[in-house]
């Protein structure tokens, strides 16, 4: 079993895991934006950078995807480490000026303001991270959205900056956004995903017309599980609360009325 000296605090490790995963475990905090545990790691946004010993000189790497292969000494608040990681955090502030949580990360890394100009303000402050765009082609399946443009003007969106008919409405892409910049909101007939504008038609409650969740989702996990699951999903016409109160008066029915003279035993 590999040893990981992460600022002189000897660390054990396995071989593969990385050296985010070993610092998280040990109680080390390096930052991350782009990073998150349900797809594998993609150092696209280059601020969880440390520096590792390659035997008479440091090199800098992003400690996300970098594995552990033998020992390893990591130091993570470093001179360089750290101007490295709030060079980075300084250009993602010029990019997104308003942005309350890049904000939030800036300040705890020490940084306060960026020295560069403000670009223009793009996608609600999207950080450009790719989280998005990846759960959507890897887990979703739908490969709805994708990068678009180039330099200041880069963004990410759906083909042709118009409602993409690949999306199901499912809101992945919201829930994994880092930044809060997509954004899933309810209509009286559908579910929008903002800021791409595309339109999914709801569910809704057979009973009490709530929305249960986007036709396209059901349609898609349909596919996916087979016959079995598209029966499943024909039979499911209630939200939770309605199907909690469908299930009780059916077993408040079934219970013996008192005085009738008849015992659940004697029925069975």
């Amino acid at each position: 079993m590999p040893t990981v000296t992460i600022d002189d605090k000897p660390c054990q490790a396995q071989i593969g895991e990385t050296i985010l995963q070993v610092a998280r475990r040990n109680g080390f905090w390096i930052p991350t934006l782009c990073h998150h545990d349900a797809l594998p790691s993609y150092a696209a946004c280059r601020i969880c950078v440390v520096e590792i010993d390659r035997g008479g000189w440091w090199q800098v790497v992003t400690s996300c995807n970098y594995p552990i292969r033998g020992d390893l000494t990591v130091r993570i608040d470093s001179e360089r480490a750290i101007r490295g990681r709030r060079g980075v955090m300084q250009l993602l502030l010029a990019r997104c000026p308003e942005s309350v949580e890049l904000a939030r990360l800036a300040a705890r890394m020490g940084v306060r303001s960026t020295p560069y100009p403000k670009v223009t303000e793009a996608q609600r402050n999207c950080i450009l991270c790719g989280l998005c765009v990846r759960v959507c082609d890897e887990l979703i399946g739908a490969s709805a959205i994708a990068r678009a443009g180039r330099g200041v003007e880069r963004a990410i969106a759906a083909p042709f900056r118009m409602p993409s008919e690949d999306c199901i409405g499912c809101g992945a892409c919201a829930a994994i956004c880092p930044v809060g910049t997509i954004v899933v909101r309810m209509h009286e007939e559908e579910v929008e995903i903002s800021p791409f504008k595309t339109r999914v038609k709801l569910k809704r409650c057979a009973a009490c017309g709530e929305p249960i969740g986007s036709e396209l989702v059901q349609q898609a996990l349909a596919r996916r599980g087979g016959p079995k699951v598209v029966e499943l999903l024909a039979r499911e016409e209630f939200c939770p609360r309605c199907k909690r109160k469908k299930l009780a008066k059916e077993l408040t029915a079934a219970v013996p009325r008192a005085g009738s003279g008849q015992s659940v035993s004697q029925r069975s």
